[in-house]
Protein backbone atom coordinates (compact mmCIF):
# COMPACT_ATOMS: atom_id res chain seq x y z
CA UNK A 1 0.00 0.00 0.00
CA UNK A 2 1.31 3.42 -1.01
CA UNK A 3 0.37 6.30 1.30
CA UNK A 4 0.97 9.86 0.15
CA UNK A 5 2.04 12.34 2.84
CA UNK A 6 2.23 15.57 0.85
CA UNK A 7 2.48 17.03 -2.65
CA UNK A 8 5.29 19.55 -2.35
CA UNK A 9 9.06 19.11 -2.69
CA UNK A 10 12.18 21.15 -1.94
CA UNK A 11 13.98 20.18 -5.17
CA UNK A 12 13.09 21.10 -8.75
CA UNK A 13 13.57 17.86 -10.63
CA UNK A 14 13.30 17.98 -14.41
CA UNK A 15 11.55 14.59 -14.45
CA UNK A 16 8.88 15.58 -11.91
CA UNK A 17 6.41 18.45 -11.53
CA UNK A 18 5.49 17.90 -7.88
CA UNK A 19 7.74 20.77 -6.80
CA UNK A 20 5.30 23.12 -8.57
CA UNK A 21 2.47 22.02 -6.28
CA UNK A 22 1.48 23.06 -2.77
CA UNK A 23 -0.32 21.58 0.20
CA UNK A 24 -2.67 24.55 0.50
CA UNK A 25 -5.66 22.20 0.56
CA UNK A 26 -4.25 20.15 3.43
CA UNK A 27 -7.49 20.60 5.38
CA UNK A 28 -9.11 18.25 2.85
CA UNK A 29 -6.48 15.53 3.24
CA UNK A 30 -7.16 12.26 4.98
CA UNK A 31 -6.01 12.88 8.55
CA UNK A 32 -2.90 11.25 9.97
CA UNK A 33 -5.17 9.32 12.34
CA UNK A 34 -7.15 8.16 9.32
CA UNK A 35 -3.97 7.00 7.59
CA UNK A 36 -2.82 5.21 10.73
CA UNK A 37 -6.18 3.41 10.83
CA UNK A 38 -5.70 2.40 7.18
CA UNK A 39 -2.33 0.90 8.07
CA UNK A 40 -4.06 -1.19 10.73
CA UNK A 41 -6.69 -2.36 8.25
CA UNK A 42 -4.04 -3.14 5.66
CA UNK A 43 -2.09 -5.16 8.21
CA UNK A 44 -5.14 -7.39 8.70
CA UNK A 45 -5.62 -7.72 4.95
CA UNK A 46 -1.94 -8.40 4.21
CA UNK A 47 0.06 -9.24 7.37
CA UNK A 48 3.29 -9.63 5.38
CA UNK A 49 2.73 -6.57 3.21
CA UNK A 50 4.65 -3.34 2.76
CA UNK A 51 3.52 0.24 3.27
CA UNK A 52 5.33 2.82 1.12
CA UNK A 53 5.38 6.33 2.57
CA UNK A 54 5.63 8.76 -0.32
CA UNK A 55 5.13 12.35 -1.43
CA UNK A 56 6.27 14.94 -2.79
CA UNK A 57 9.21 14.83 -0.47
CA UNK A 58 7.60 13.10 2.52
CA UNK A 59 10.28 14.14 5.02
CA UNK A 60 9.26 17.79 4.68
CA UNK A 61 6.47 16.84 7.10
CA UNK A 62 8.71 15.07 9.57
CA UNK A 63 6.28 14.26 12.38
CA UNK A 64 3.63 13.01 9.94
CA UNK A 65 6.32 10.87 8.33
CA UNK A 66 7.43 9.26 11.58
CA UNK A 67 3.87 8.79 12.80
CA UNK A 68 3.19 6.57 9.78
CA UNK A 69 6.43 4.60 10.01
CA UNK A 70 5.78 3.99 13.72
CA UNK A 71 2.23 2.85 12.94
CA UNK A 72 3.68 0.31 10.51
CA UNK A 73 6.01 -0.99 13.21
CA UNK A 74 3.16 -1.21 15.71
CA UNK A 75 0.99 -3.19 13.28
CA UNK A 76 3.80 -5.50 12.18
CA UNK A 77 4.04 -4.48 8.51
CA UNK A 78 7.17 -3.22 6.81
CA UNK A 79 7.52 0.47 6.02
CA UNK A 80 9.40 1.57 2.90
CA UNK A 81 10.23 5.06 1.73
CA UNK A 82 12.16 6.81 -1.04
CA UNK A 83 13.40 10.28 -0.03
CA UNK A 84 15.80 12.81 -1.52
CA UNK A 85 18.06 12.89 1.56
CA UNK A 86 18.01 16.64 2.11
CA UNK A 87 16.42 16.38 5.58
CA UNK A 88 18.85 13.77 6.94
CA UNK A 89 21.54 16.24 7.89
CA UNK A 90 22.97 14.99 11.18
CA UNK A 91 23.65 11.90 13.26
CA UNK A 92 20.65 12.49 15.54
CA UNK A 93 18.12 12.35 12.71
CA UNK A 94 19.91 9.38 11.13
CA UNK A 95 19.60 7.53 14.45
CA UNK A 96 15.92 8.44 14.67
CA UNK A 97 15.47 6.93 11.22
CA UNK A 98 16.98 3.70 12.54
CA UNK A 99 14.74 3.64 15.63
CA UNK A 100 11.43 4.98 14.31
CA UNK A 101 11.71 5.26 10.56
CA UNK A 102 11.07 2.88 7.68
CA UNK A 103 12.52 -0.61 7.59
CA UNK A 104 13.79 0.13 4.09
CA UNK A 105 15.16 3.58 3.29
CA UNK A 106 16.04 4.55 -0.27
CA UNK A 107 17.80 7.77 -1.19
CA UNK A 108 17.29 9.02 -4.75
CA UNK A 109 20.30 9.66 -6.97
CA UNK A 110 20.05 10.69 -10.61
CA UNK A 111 23.65 10.06 -11.49
CA UNK A 112 27.06 9.11 -10.09
CA UNK A 113 28.19 12.49 -11.37
CA UNK A 114 27.58 15.37 -8.96
CA UNK A 115 27.08 18.02 -11.62
CA UNK A 116 24.62 15.89 -13.57
CA UNK A 117 22.62 15.00 -10.48
CA UNK A 118 22.36 18.60 -9.37
CA UNK A 119 21.38 19.78 -12.85
CA UNK A 120 18.55 17.25 -13.20
CA UNK A 121 17.44 17.80 -9.61
CA UNK A 122 17.36 21.55 -10.12
CA UNK A 123 19.22 22.52 -6.94
CA UNK A 124 22.95 22.93 -6.46
CA UNK A 125 24.31 20.82 -3.61
CA UNK A 126 21.59 18.16 -3.88
CA UNK A 127 24.13 15.43 -4.68
CA UNK A 128 26.29 16.15 -1.65
CA UNK A 129 23.25 16.18 0.62
CA UNK A 130 22.03 12.85 -0.74
CA UNK A 131 25.42 11.16 -0.40
CA UNK A 132 25.91 12.65 3.07
CA UNK A 133 22.51 11.30 4.12
CA UNK A 134 23.50 7.83 2.96
CA UNK A 135 26.76 7.94 4.91
CA UNK A 136 24.98 9.21 8.03
CA UNK A 137 22.41 6.41 7.80
CA UNK A 138 25.06 3.72 7.33
CA UNK A 139 27.06 5.05 10.28
CA UNK A 140 23.95 5.22 12.48
CA UNK A 141 22.97 1.67 11.57
CA UNK A 142 26.41 0.39 12.53
CA UNK A 143 26.43 2.42 15.75
CA UNK A 144 23.01 1.14 16.85
CA UNK A 145 23.31 -2.36 15.46
CA UNK A 146 20.11 -1.85 13.47
CA UNK A 147 21.00 -4.60 11.01
CA UNK A 148 17.41 -5.21 9.90
CA UNK A 149 17.13 -1.73 8.34
CA UNK A 150 18.02 -1.70 4.65
CA UNK A 151 19.71 1.32 3.08
CA UNK A 152 19.37 1.55 -0.69
CA UNK A 153 19.97 4.00 -3.49
CA UNK A 154 17.18 4.51 -6.03
CA UNK A 155 18.95 5.42 -9.25
CA UNK A 156 17.35 6.97 -12.32
CA UNK A 157 18.62 5.82 -15.73
CA UNK A 158 18.08 8.03 -18.80
CA UNK A 159 19.73 9.12 -22.03
CA UNK A 160 22.54 11.24 -20.58
CA UNK A 161 23.67 8.80 -17.89
CA UNK A 162 22.99 5.22 -18.97
CA UNK A 163 26.60 4.74 -20.07
CA UNK A 164 27.60 5.52 -16.47
CA UNK A 165 25.73 2.60 -14.87
CA UNK A 166 29.04 0.87 -14.05
CA UNK A 167 30.28 3.97 -12.22
CA UNK A 168 26.89 4.16 -10.50
CA UNK A 169 27.32 0.67 -9.05
CA UNK A 170 30.90 1.41 -8.03
CA UNK A 171 29.86 4.58 -6.19
CA UNK A 172 26.91 2.99 -4.39
CA UNK A 173 28.37 -0.40 -3.50
CA UNK A 174 32.09 0.29 -3.08
CA UNK A 175 32.40 3.97 -2.11
CA UNK A 176 29.22 4.69 -0.16
CA UNK A 177 28.64 1.10 0.96
CA UNK A 178 24.85 1.01 0.59
CA UNK A 179 23.11 -2.37 0.45
CA UNK A 180 21.83 -2.07 -3.10
CA UNK A 181 21.45 0.16 -6.13
CA UNK A 182 17.91 -0.11 -7.46
CA UNK A 183 17.57 1.00 -11.05
CA UNK A 184 14.51 2.95 -12.11
CA UNK A 185 14.30 3.81 -15.78
CA UNK A 186 13.10 7.01 -17.39
CA UNK A 187 9.34 7.24 -17.74
CA UNK A 188 7.00 10.18 -18.34
CA UNK A 189 7.46 12.90 -15.74
CA UNK A 190 5.68 12.49 -12.42
CA UNK A 191 2.69 14.78 -12.16
CA UNK A 192 3.25 16.17 -15.66
CA UNK A 193 1.69 19.63 -15.64
CA UNK A 194 1.71 20.61 -19.32
CA UNK A 195 0.89 19.08 -22.68
CA UNK A 196 4.56 18.38 -23.40
CA UNK A 197 7.25 16.57 -21.42
CA UNK A 198 10.66 18.05 -22.36
CA UNK A 199 12.79 15.82 -20.12
CA UNK A 200 11.13 12.59 -21.25
CA UNK A 201 11.49 13.65 -24.86
CA UNK A 202 15.13 14.73 -24.60
CA UNK A 203 16.34 11.86 -22.42
CA UNK A 204 14.48 8.93 -23.99
CA UNK A 205 17.19 8.18 -26.56
CA UNK A 206 18.83 5.10 -25.06
CA UNK A 207 20.36 2.43 -27.28
CA UNK A 208 18.46 -0.76 -26.31
CA UNK A 209 21.22 -3.21 -27.21
CA UNK A 210 23.89 -1.10 -25.57
CA UNK A 211 22.05 -0.79 -22.26
CA UNK A 212 21.42 -4.53 -22.31
CA UNK A 213 25.16 -5.14 -22.74
CA UNK A 214 25.98 -2.66 -19.98
CA UNK A 215 23.61 -4.38 -17.55
CA UNK A 216 25.10 -7.80 -18.33
CA UNK A 217 28.63 -6.47 -17.85
CA UNK A 218 27.70 -4.93 -14.49
CA UNK A 219 25.97 -8.15 -13.45
CA UNK A 220 29.19 -10.09 -14.01
CA UNK A 221 31.46 -7.43 -12.48
CA UNK A 222 29.46 -6.84 -9.29
CA UNK A 223 27.82 -10.27 -8.87
CA UNK A 224 24.32 -8.85 -9.17
CA UNK A 225 22.50 -12.00 -10.27
CA UNK A 226 20.02 -10.29 -12.57
CA UNK A 227 16.83 -11.98 -13.66
CA UNK A 228 17.27 -12.43 -17.46
CA UNK A 229 13.60 -11.70 -18.08
CA UNK A 230 13.95 -8.34 -16.36
CA UNK A 231 16.99 -7.47 -18.46
CA UNK A 232 15.08 -8.41 -21.61
CA UNK A 233 12.19 -6.20 -20.53
CA UNK A 234 14.52 -3.23 -20.04
CA UNK A 235 15.82 -3.70 -23.58
CA UNK A 236 12.26 -4.05 -24.89
CA UNK A 237 11.23 -0.92 -23.00
CA UNK A 238 13.81 1.27 -24.69
CA UNK A 239 13.02 -0.27 -28.09
CA UNK A 240 9.43 0.79 -27.48
CA UNK A 241 10.54 4.25 -26.40
CA UNK A 242 12.68 4.72 -29.49
CA UNK A 243 9.73 3.76 -31.70
CA UNK A 244 7.45 6.38 -30.16
CA UNK A 245 6.69 9.16 -32.65
CA UNK A 246 5.03 11.46 -30.11
CA UNK A 247 7.28 10.96 -27.09
CA UNK A 248 7.26 14.70 -26.40
CA UNK A 249 3.65 14.38 -25.17
CA UNK A 250 4.74 12.32 -22.17
CA UNK A 251 1.71 10.76 -20.53
CA UNK A 252 -0.34 11.94 -23.49
CA UNK A 253 1.72 9.88 -25.93
CA UNK A 254 -0.13 7.25 -27.93
CA UNK A 255 2.92 4.96 -27.79
CA UNK A 256 3.08 1.92 -25.54
CA UNK A 257 5.49 -0.81 -24.50
CA UNK A 258 5.60 -3.70 -26.95
CA UNK A 259 4.63 -6.20 -24.24
CA UNK A 260 2.71 -6.01 -20.97
CA UNK A 261 5.19 -5.79 -18.08
CA UNK A 262 3.11 -4.46 -15.17
CA UNK A 263 1.19 -6.25 -12.44
CA UNK A 264 0.38 -3.42 -10.07
CA UNK A 265 -3.23 -4.59 -10.01
CA UNK A 266 -2.28 -7.84 -8.28
CA UNK A 267 -0.13 -6.37 -5.53
CA UNK A 268 -0.59 -2.64 -5.00
CA UNK A 269 -3.08 -0.24 -3.49
CA UNK A 270 -2.31 3.46 -3.91
CA UNK A 271 -4.06 5.81 -1.44
CA UNK A 272 -3.72 9.50 -2.20
CA UNK A 273 -3.85 12.51 0.10
CA UNK A 274 -7.65 12.53 0.12
CA UNK A 275 -8.11 8.85 0.94
CA UNK A 276 -8.90 7.87 -2.64
CA UNK A 277 -7.67 4.36 -3.48
CA UNK A 278 -6.61 2.90 -6.84
CA UNK A 279 -4.68 -0.17 -7.96
CA UNK A 280 -1.99 1.98 -9.59
CA UNK A 281 -1.05 5.64 -9.81
CA UNK A 282 -2.76 6.15 -13.19
CA UNK A 283 -5.90 8.23 -12.88
CA UNK A 284 -7.47 6.63 -15.96
CA UNK A 285 -8.52 3.63 -13.88
CA UNK A 286 -11.38 3.97 -11.38
CA UNK A 287 -11.02 3.77 -7.64
CA UNK A 288 -12.96 4.52 -4.48
CA UNK A 289 -12.87 6.99 -1.62
CA UNK A 290 -12.15 5.14 1.61
CA UNK A 291 -14.72 6.46 4.07
CA UNK A 292 -15.09 3.85 6.80
CA UNK A 293 -13.43 0.73 8.22
CA UNK A 294 -13.68 -2.16 5.81
CA UNK A 295 -13.64 -0.03 2.64
CA UNK A 296 -10.02 -0.92 1.90
CA UNK A 297 -10.72 -4.66 2.11
CA UNK A 298 -13.91 -4.29 0.09
CA UNK A 299 -12.13 -2.40 -2.67
CA UNK A 300 -9.35 -4.99 -2.91
CA UNK A 301 -11.72 -7.94 -3.01
CA UNK A 302 -14.21 -6.52 -5.50
CA UNK A 303 -12.00 -4.95 -8.19
CA UNK A 304 -11.73 -7.75 -10.73
CA UNK A 305 -13.32 -5.63 -13.48
CA UNK A 306 -10.68 -2.95 -12.93
CA UNK A 307 -7.95 -5.58 -13.00
CA UNK A 308 -9.26 -6.93 -16.29
CA UNK A 309 -8.84 -3.48 -17.87
CA UNK A 310 -5.43 -2.96 -16.31
CA UNK A 311 -4.12 -6.22 -17.77
CA UNK A 312 -4.47 -4.58 -21.20
CA UNK A 313 -2.51 -1.46 -20.22
CA UNK A 314 0.95 -1.01 -21.74
CA UNK A 315 1.76 2.52 -20.57
CA UNK A 316 5.42 3.36 -20.11
CA UNK A 317 5.12 3.43 -16.32
CA UNK A 318 5.09 -0.39 -16.45
CA UNK A 319 8.90 -0.29 -16.18
CA UNK A 320 8.71 1.43 -12.78
CA UNK A 321 10.24 -0.35 -9.83
CA UNK A 322 6.90 0.00 -8.03
CA UNK A 323 4.75 -1.85 -10.55
CA UNK A 324 6.84 -4.04 -12.86
CA UNK A 325 6.03 -7.73 -12.98
CA UNK A 326 9.57 -9.10 -12.99
CA UNK A 327 12.00 -8.86 -10.10
CA UNK A 328 15.37 -7.49 -11.18
CA UNK A 329 17.24 -10.40 -9.59
CA UNK A 330 17.07 -14.15 -10.07
CA UNK A 331 16.88 -14.63 -6.30
CA UNK A 332 13.80 -12.43 -6.09
CA UNK A 333 12.25 -14.27 -9.02
CA UNK A 334 12.94 -17.68 -7.46
CA UNK A 335 11.40 -16.66 -4.16
CA UNK A 336 8.24 -15.75 -6.00
CA UNK A 337 8.19 -19.06 -7.91
CA UNK A 338 8.81 -21.10 -4.76
CA UNK A 339 5.96 -19.35 -2.99
CA UNK A 340 3.55 -19.89 -5.86
CA UNK A 341 4.51 -23.58 -6.03
CA UNK A 342 3.71 -23.95 -2.33
CA UNK A 343 0.48 -21.93 -2.59
CA UNK A 344 -0.78 -22.40 -6.19
CA UNK A 345 -4.08 -20.62 -5.50
CA UNK A 346 -2.20 -17.36 -4.89
CA UNK A 347 -1.59 -15.76 -8.26
CA UNK A 348 0.08 -12.54 -7.15
CA UNK A 349 3.54 -11.85 -8.60
CA UNK A 350 4.90 -10.48 -5.32
CA UNK A 351 4.99 -12.77 -2.26
CA UNK A 352 4.75 -9.83 0.12
CA UNK A 353 1.23 -9.25 -1.18
CA UNK A 354 0.30 -12.91 -1.41
CA UNK A 355 -1.97 -12.83 1.63
CA UNK A 356 -4.12 -10.19 -0.03
CA UNK A 357 -4.40 -12.32 -3.16
CA UNK A 358 -5.39 -15.25 -0.98
CA UNK A 359 -8.11 -13.15 0.60
CA UNK A 360 -9.52 -12.53 -2.88
CA UNK A 361 -9.48 -16.26 -3.61
CA UNK A 362 -11.21 -17.07 -0.33
CA UNK A 363 -13.83 -14.40 -0.96
CA UNK A 364 -14.86 -16.08 -4.20
CA UNK A 365 -15.88 -19.14 -2.19
CA UNK A 366 -17.40 -17.22 0.75
CA UNK A 367 -14.75 -18.61 3.09
CA UNK A 368 -13.07 -16.88 5.97
CA UNK A 369 -9.35 -17.12 6.73
CA UNK A 370 -8.32 -18.72 10.00
CA UNK A 371 -7.21 -16.28 12.68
Amino acid sequence: MFLEVNKRCNLKCQHCDFWQRTDDDRDNYLSIAGRQALIGEFAELSPHGNVVICGGEPMLDLEDYFSLSKACRQHGVRALSVVNGTRIRNAALAERMMREGPHEISISLNSPDEKQHDETRGVRGAFRKAVNALRLLIEARERLGATSTKIYVMGLVYGSNYRSIDRFYDLVLNDIGADKLKLNFLQPSFGQAGETDPFFDAQGSVDPDEIGAILRECEAKYGLGFNPQWTEQVVMYFRSLNAATDRARGWGSSAQTQTHICNSYDRNIMVNHYGFARLCFATKFPGVTLKQPGDLRQFWLTSEAIRADMRKCNQFCGISHSVRRESSTAIGKQKMLDYQAAEPVLQTSDPTFAIAAGMRALARFNLRPAR
